[in-house]
């Protein structure tokens, strides 16, 4: 008769217990408070938040609006938020942040910020080193003031000043949030390059072609001089453009649809919303 090696056993029931810990921990506990908090009603201070900071808020359907506060919720659980140059972080501040990165993927079930962990917030635009190189090392080094900027450590910062005037009027076509937010979603593959994860209803090279035949045209029209929709910025390169391209879709969904009819098409598809249809002459100067 053989004699279980007691040793063994209880280092086997050791890592059975270590297992199931790691199980619970990874898996098990993240889904247990998801489910808490979504049973939990949308508190009323950040109804008043929203309703005074973030205009587009104010003109979704109920429908999309209730979608939207479930997604905050989840945002606000699982993302961080610091502070920095002595900025306190305050209700307002999260808020305010994660309604306009939600929207993003209101109806982007696969979506969900996976790589993002952590939001830093200035007081306002802040500065970063610019080195310029050439054949022989560094030739300047001069700070470069940013609004924001999207890591891919999982970061990202944002100018809170430029975020809530943004935030409180899209008519100006322009948005740090979005745009940040835009890049978060396009390097979720590992790959900055103007090209998110797309369904299987979206043909990789038609956004490919399309989008490289869009930059193209903005890239004329800033050079010519015709009058453009999308801000220049968005001309840099593919990313640049696929995030402005966000912002202007978000702000103005009628200009984009008129001047860039095939972009918008494609954008609309992509983040399954129309903005069209909440913003019906709603926004002064959008038409």
């Amino acid at each position: 008769m053989l004699v279980p090696d007691v040793t063994l056993i209880i280092y086997a029931i050791v890592c059975i217990i270590l297992l199931s810990f790691v199980v619970f921990k990874v898996f098990i506990a993240p889904q247990l408070r998801r489910k808490r908090v979504l049973k939990t009603a949308f508190p009323q201070s950040w109804h008043q938040i929203l309703n005074k900071n973030f205009a587009i808020y104010n003109l979704l359907p109920h429908s999309l609006k209730i979608r939207l506060q479930k997604l905050i919720q989840l945002f606000l659980l699982e993302k961080k938020f610091y502070g920095c140059q002595g900025l306190t972080l305050t209700e307002e501040i999260r808020v305010t942040i994660a309604a306009q990165a939600c929207l993003l993927i209101l109806n982007q079930p696969r979506a969900w910020y996976s790589k993002l962990q952590s939001i830093l917030v200035y007081p306002g635009a802040f500065t970063v080193p610019n080195a310029q190189y050439s054949n022989e090392g560094i030739i300047s080094n001069a700070p470069s003031h940013r609004l924001g900027e999207s890591w891919h450590n999982g970061r990202i910062i944002l100018s809170w000043d430029d975020v809530i005037n943004d935030s409180r009027c899209p008519q100006r076509g322009q948005n740090v949030t979005f745009h940040e937010f835009a890049h978060q979603l396009d390097a979720e593959d590992g790959y900055t390059d103007g090209i998110p994860i797309l369904g299987p209803k979206h043909s990789f090279q038609h956004w490919s072609r399309l989008m490289a035949e869009e930059l193209a045209r903005l890239r004329h029209e800033v050079i010519v001089g015709i009058p453009h929709v999308i801000n220049q910025y968005g001309a840099t390169n593919p990313a640049e453009f696929f995030a402005v391209a966000t912002e202007t879709f978000f702000t103005h969904p009628h200009q984009l649809a008129t001047h860039n009819p095939a972009l918008f098409q494609v954008l609309q598809s992509y983040y399954q919303l129309d903005p069209r249809s909440w913003t019906k002459n709603h926004l002064p100067n959008e038409n």
